[in-house]
């Protein structure tokens, strides 16, 4: 069960926490989804370059790339905080638009739906992903666990560790944006987590 654990500690990551709970704040109740799809995709990344790393003797990605991965992810913190400043100062558009669709003649209005926003999220968490190899493959030295069958237990436990959290993340995320729907209740969620962003990526940056 300790990969399961970890995979729970590793999505608490400050830097984990400011991306999903920043790019959910623009869902709604459903903004789980953002979370599952951040999750999945991040276990599908470490899985393939962990197995790559591991044929390739841990040749294919050493410490130095590994390094450049989190800062290009640090970075993308710091953007997002920058965005989410950007809809708390009124620069971009907050409101989560309706979705329209027709079925024939008949046309259907979701207000505030967003189709295609846990796409953007899947992407996010392959991006992210790429940065948590490391911490996995130095689980998998540690304590000896060679093979494929060992290989895939661990990496599945790491995986559901992970989602999990990062769908209680989102959820809590989109329900307190849901919770603050007034224009000056958004705003100030927007602003906090953009401060927070920023405050997170600079220090990973820094430090």
């Amino acid at each position: 069960m300790l990969p399961l654990l970890l995979g729970l500690l590793h999505a608490l990551e400050p830097d984990h926490v400011a991306v999903v709970t920043g790019v959910s704040l623009d869902g709604n109740r459903r903004a789980w989804r953002v979370g599952l799809a951040f999750g999945l995709s991040h276990m599908l990344a470490v899985a393939l370059l962990a197995l790559a790393t591991i044929l390739a003797g841990h040749a294919l990605a050493g410490d130095a790339v590994f390094l450049w991965l989190d800062r290009a992810a640090w970075s993308f913190v710091i953007l997002l905080g920058l965005w989410n400043l950007a809809g708390a100062i009124g620069l971009r558009r907050t409101a989560p638009q309706p979705a329209i669709h027709a079925h024939g003649a008949l046309v259907h209005v979701h207000p505030g739906a967003r189709a295609r926003f846990h796409h953007s999220a899947a992407w996010l968490g392959a991006f992210f992903g790429l940065g948590g190899v490391r911490g996995f493959t130095t689980l998998l030295r540690e304590h000896g666990w060679q093979g494929f069958g060992p290989f895939a237990i661990a990496l599945l436990l790491f995986g559901l560790g992970i989602t999990a959290m990062f769908i209680l993340l989102s959820w809590a995320s989109g329900l307190l944006s849901q919770a603050l729907e007034g224009p000056r209740g958004r705003r100030a969620v927007l602003a906090c987590s953009g401060l927070g962003n920023l405050t997170v990526g600079l220090w990973l940056l820094v430090r």
